[in-house]
């Protein structure tokens, strides 16, 4: 059998310095964050750190529960920006360049444009988010993901 050997012109993760990292909360978010995290200090790079508050969700609870949607819309976009103080503040101890984004839609859909928009080189983001941790395999959202990014996607369980 014949040897089979590639070699690229340039090193993949040391010519990626624009991660995309979206966080919902969950433990594979968590997860992914520290991955990111830790090629970003690597490689001298930045993150994007993305949090979309999924509009579709907050009506159908809005609704369900017969609460305010505005109302409820604004507290989930206060959540939002704690959570991405949160892991803007857990990437401190790395001294990374971080921009921290908030969206409204649903998440798939946004992060495959914040990724196109922002010339997105990785994303890196957990295997399941919130609604899936109980169940095996990838969440919906992550697995939209991998099927449409314009970019390499890592995905961390």
């Amino acid at each position: 059998m014949e040897e089979i050997m590639y070699k690229s012109p340039d090193r993949f993760f040391w010519r990626t310095k624009r991660i995309l990292l979206p966080v919902d909360g969950s433990g594979a978010a968590a997860r992914a964050a520290t991955v990111a995290y830790e090629l970003a200090e690597i490689t001298k790079g930045t993150i994007l750190l993305l949090h979309v508050v999924n509009i579709g969700m907050v009506q159908q609870i809005a609704t369900m529960s017969d609460t305010d949607s505005l109302e409820l819309l604004t507290r989930y976009i206060v959540n939002g920006e704690r959570l991405l103080e949160g892991y803007r503040k857990a990437a401190s101890e790395f001294k990374l360049e971080i921009e921290p984004i908030l969206e409204q839609g649903l998440p798939s859909d946004k992060i495959i444009t914040i990724a196109k928009e922002k010339k997105v080189d990785l994303i890196i983001m957990g295997s399941q988010g919130m609604t899936a941790e109980s169940r095996g395999g990838l969440g919906s959202a992550t697995e939209r993901v991998v099927r449409k990014a314009p970019c390499a996607v890592l995905v961390i369980r």
